[in-house]
């Protein structure tokens, strides 16, 4: 049976602060996943302060450049494929016309199927009252991951908090469709289903079929796992650094509430 460290590996090492600015993209970038995002996929620490920026600067009049292909190139200089989630694919039609040669995969659910996915697993886990109070103390590590995911909803979608989406998520998730399928040539364009596997998936990318079954989760229950392994890091890095005693009895049962699950 698996453990949690091996179905979150990248949330069990080292926090990596390193900044990408300066950096030359050392691969290309090939593959540009941009269906909605449902779940959360991890990307290094150190990239957070330039998404912030690239979100501010787009969404909120920040000072500075729009973000194109250079800034990107920084951002993402060790990256070939982009994952369908929150903040990249709210610079989706940047993406599309920084890399013209990258191939598109389009990944969409029933409208319906998502919706729920979506305020159960990620709108509910963002907004939750015992992670906000956590992220709001947190000023080291939890607090730039929510304000990155929270101020790319407000940004993008016009969401500040659960009513918001109820109201919003599905016409946003249909322009959001109807927005990559008008820019993407349709030859560089993959409309995928999950449940085809991997051999359409394979033969658009040009790579061999895995000798492993195609992956399927319960992305409600991976995430709030993953929410719990976060709140968790970030506790442990905000005892170290001011005494959990410092916290107080509310903050201590949080984190008892979060990490086992109650």
């Amino acid at each position: 049976m698996s453990t949690p460290q091996d179905r979150h590996p990248e949330l069990f090492r080292p926090v990596n602060s390193e900044s990408p600015r300066g950096k030359q993209r050392s691969i290309p970038l090939q593959v540009l996943c941009l269906g909605f995002n449902r779940t959360g996929t991890a990307y290094k620490f150190g990239t957070i302060p330039m998404w912030q920026e690239a979100i501010d600067r787009k969404f909120f009049n920040a000072p500075g450049p729009l973000y194109g292909r250079a800034e990107f190139d920084q951002l993402l200089h060790d990256y070939a494929a982009i994952s369908s989630d929150t903040p990249a694919i709210a610079f989706s039609e940047e993406l599309l016309n920084a890399y013209p040669e990258a191939k598109v995969v389009l990944v969409e659910r029933d409208i319906d199927s998502w919706y729920q996915s979506w305020m159960n697993g990620v709108i509910a886990n963002t907004y939750d009252p015992i992670v906000t109070i956590i992220y709001t103390i947190d000023r080291w590590f939890t607090h730039p991951l929510g304000k990155v995911h929270k101020s790319t909803f407000e940004g993008w979608l016009g969401i500040k908090g659960p009513e918001d989406a109820k109201r919003v998520s599905r016409e946003k998730y249909k322009e959001h469709y109807a927005l990559v399928r008008r820019l993407t040539p349709p030859e560089r364009l993959l409309e995928f289903q999950l449940s085809q596997g991997w051999e359409p998936l394979c033969e658009f990318l040009g790579k061999p079929v895995p000798e492993v079954p195609f992956p399927h989760l319960n992305e409600k229950k991976w995430l709030d796992e993953k929410v719990r392994i976060v709140m968790w890091r970030g506790m442990m890095r905000l005892g170290c650094r001011v005494g959990l005693w410092v916290l107080g009895p509310v903050v201590a049962a949080a984190l008892v509430y979060r990490v086992m699950g109650a």
